[in-house]
């Protein structure tokens, strides 16, 4: 058997050291990433560094290996037509969206580019997939879970202000996952013994209409939905001036004076938005991967605006606040 001859050796070791200095010196794959967000590059910030932050976990940086393509709406839906064919044009591999008029915008657009959703109320009754276990199309993600949580609003409400019988349920009336609320709102109502209607406001000028029509068919409390997290200062201060107990799902309401707030966790969804995100650029296929619903809840009360309307928080509802602003 003939041996290597040492410079067989010493040129087959340059050969192979020269093809890993090529190999380290390829640039890694660029994977493009589109975001569609209805409301405001301000609104949410928080949440979407948790979301870039946990993709930072699974290996993708912004800029090396990873272009974030961002677009928002700023609270109007009119715009995001254009905005998600924007985003479509730059040939994404996902497209992660939050509430569900921006899902249904890029539906009609794509069957194709796999769409993860940030948060979505009951994607099932809206027809954003098929079943959360068999989402069966190109959307898949996080579901609010509106029956736990339109439940537990109301409780909190009717423990607030014990003697409640009519609520409203703030929002606008064409969005599908508003509809699917208050039709959880309303069942659960039932059970409770308290009627809840809609109050139906969309912008600026609707919700100072929706109060002033509070005025002449007044509720005795007021629930606000999420997608109404853009005009959340102009909508307290309202339920201040009227004297409205109201209730949120989103934490920017309770710093500016909202009464309480109890939602899903607010970074949570985006941290689980960016796993999917993983696993579809790993090859996984949307309508394989079930839709997840949250786990963690967040409660909070504002005493100053409790006294403010004269009501007196109970010690059951302080004990299971998360944060409490005295």
């Amino acid at each position: 058997m003939q041996h290597p001859t040492r410079r067989q050796i010493l040129i087959a070791a340059g050969t192979s050291l020269a093809g890993r200095r090529a190999a380290a010196q390829q640039p890694a794959r660029l994977r493009r990433v589109a975001i569609l967000d209805q409301g405001s590059s301000e609104i949410r910030s928080e949440q979407w560094r948790a979301f870039e932050a946990r993709l930072r976990v699974h290996g993708y940086i912004e800029g090396s290996n990873l272009a974030l393509v961002r677009r928002w709406a700023d609270g109007v839906d009119a715009r995001l037509v254009q905005l998600a064919q924007e985003l479509l044009a730059v040939d994404p591999e996902v497209v992660v969206a939050i509430t569900t008029p921006a899902i249904r915008t890029l539906m009609r657009l794509t069957d194709k580019v796999p769409i993860v959703m940030a948060a979505s109320a009951d994607p099932v009754a809206t027809g954003l997939v098929a079943s959360l276990a068999r989402p069966g199309g190109n959307v898949t993600g996080i579901s609010l879970d509106l029956t736990a949580i339109v439940r537990k609003r109301l409780e909190l409400m009717r423990e607030i202000v014990p003697g409640s019988r009519s609520l409203g349920l703030l929002g606008p009336g064409a969005n599908a996952g508003v509809r699917a609320a208050l039709q959880q709102a309303q069942q659960a109502g039932r059970i409770l013994g308290i009627d809840v209607r809609l109050v139906e406001a969309s912008d600026a000028p609707t919700i100072a209409g929706a109060f002033a029509r509070l005025s002449a068919q007044p509720v005795d409390a007021l629930l606000v939905t999420q997608v109404m997290l853009q005009h959340h200062r102009q909508i307290v201060e309202l339920a201040a001036r009227h004297r409205l107990p109201t209730g949120y799902v989103d934490k920017e309401f309770l710093p500016v004076g909202g009464l309480f707030v109890f939602g899903p966790e607010r970074n949570a969804p985006f941290r689980h938005a960016a796993d999917y995100v993983h696993r579809l650029l790993r090859g996984e296929k949307p309508a394989d991967l079930p839709v997840m619903q949250p786990t963690e809840y967040w409660l909070g009360v504002n005493l100053r605006t409790a006294r403010a309307l004269g009501l007196k928080i109970p010690s059951t509802v302080l004990l299971r606040a998360d944060e409490v602003i005295d």
